[in-house]
């Protein structure tokens, strides 16, 4: 008997509650490796940053903020959508 037809048949047995849990494990495993997976496409873009690259990007973005050179986000979205026509 291969080992797929015997876990088969073992979980044939498993009362409801058992096969829930089961289920339950097996969606976390699949969105950690989703998870995952989308660290890692992200990381090929972005490198990482250090607390104090962080801190400096923060405090760079409160001064822009206060002296005005922000826009908003519905204008930039709007600007997004109009560049790539979506």
């Amino acid at each position: 008997m291969s080992t797929l037809q015997n876990t088969i048949s073992m979980m044939e047995t498993l009362p409801e509650t058992d096969l829930i849990k089961i289920q339950n494990f097996t969606k976390k495993l699949s969105q950690r490796h989703e998870l995952e997976a989308a660290d890692e496409a992200v990381g090929k873009f972005l490198p990482p940053k250090s607390r104090e690259d962080i801190y400096r990007d923060l405090e760079i973005s409160r001064q822009q903020a206060a002296e005005g050179k922000y826009q908003e986000a519905g204008e930039f979205l709007a600007e997004l959508r109009a560049e790539y026509g979506i």
